[in-house]
């Protein structure tokens, strides 16, 4: 299981992009400096601190191209590959705002000629309500596909 597990990391990378600061749970108090502004944070981290590059709000498609690019490159995804593709969102981000990411992100691979043959989007890790998503892309083969297609049941996760 643990080789199963670190060969699915060295397969996968992942970018948060945030358009707000998470917020205490007890206070409401803000985690950040990104304050109500017109920028959003590519590469903030996944409990919602900075550290990534601010940049002028974008489009979907015009984020998609540009974190999906980093990730593809990462990851060397070439045409013909397959990928798992999870948008997570982190908190108040709404589930359709979720799904046009996710369309967006699935026509992006498509073009490159990468073949999206999983996913997930939700709600599966949030940021103290900030607003934003992580996009993860994971290249896969015969065995995740495999892996990802047999029955699940645990209290976190199930499917059949």
């Amino acid at each position: 299981m643990a080789d199963i597990a670190q060969r699915y990391a060295d397969s996968m990378a992942s970018v948060t992009v945030k358009s707000t600061d998470a917020t205490h749970p007890q206070n409401g108090m803000s985690f950040g400096d990104l304050g109500e502004t017109d920028q959003m944070e590519i590469g903030a981290g996944q409990h919602g601190e900075g550290g990534g590059v601010r940049v002028p709000m974008m489009s979907s498609k015009e984020t998609v191209a540009t974190v999906a690019q980093a990730l593809c490159k990462n990851l060397e995804l070439k045409s013909g590959d397959r990928a798992f593709v999870m948008i997570n969102g982190c908190g108040a981000t709404t589930m359709m705002e979720l799904l046009v990411l996710f369309k967006d992100t699935v026509e992006y691979l498509k073009a490159m000629g990468v073949e999206v043959v999983a996913s997930m989007v939700g709600e599966i890790l949030t940021v103290q309500e900030a607003a934003g998503f992580q996009m993860n892309i994971a290249k896969w083969d015969d065995e995740f596909v495999r892996l990802w297609s047999a029955p699940c049941h645990t209290p976190a996760y199930s499917k059949e």
